[in-house]
């Protein structure tokens, strides 16, 4: 009897303390095909000329073109924010592909989209429109 009432003030302490709350679960890594490949601005120009059926998408925001920023020849708009899967969808799935979005990480999204669609090959801007612009590379405006 004398150990239970030595052991309860220390379970009710030990049930009163201030446990760690549990980590912040943020959005799950974004997973790419091995063969879905991330190329610098020098490269992506180089595909460029020496793929004339590559297509481009441009998965930034429309005011982000819109605002003077300008695009990459031959871009189509295809906004990320604005849910960009129904369009993805309708492109063929055969054609080579070149994702780009300011700085990357809503490119990763879409490209992961695509790869749950079946694209076969689809390459990323590293750094996108931004370092792209950095480097001097053309634009549109």
């Amino acid at each position: 009897m004398k150990l239970i009432a030595l052991l309860l003030p220390c379970l009710l302490l030990e049930s009163c303390l201030d446990k760690p709350a549990p980590a912040p679960q943020g959005p799950p890594p974004v997973v790419l095909p091995a063969h879905y490949l991330s190329l610098a601005p020098d490269d992506v120009e180089k595909l460029m000329q020496s793929t004339p059926a590559l297509g481009v998408l441009d998965v930034r925001d429309d005011h982000e073109i819109r605002d003077g920023n300008g695009w990459i020849i031959g871009a189509e708009p295809c906004s990320q924010l604005q849910g960009n899967r129904e369009k993805l969808a309708k492109l063929d799935r055969m054609r080579p592909w070149l994702v780009y979005c300011a700085i990357g990480g809503r490119a990763e999204l879409t490209a992961q989209a695509m790869a749950e669609l079946g694209f076969e090959k689809v390459y990323l801007l590293k750094g996108g429109f931004i370092e792209w612009r950095a480097q001097g590379k053309p634009v549109v405006k």
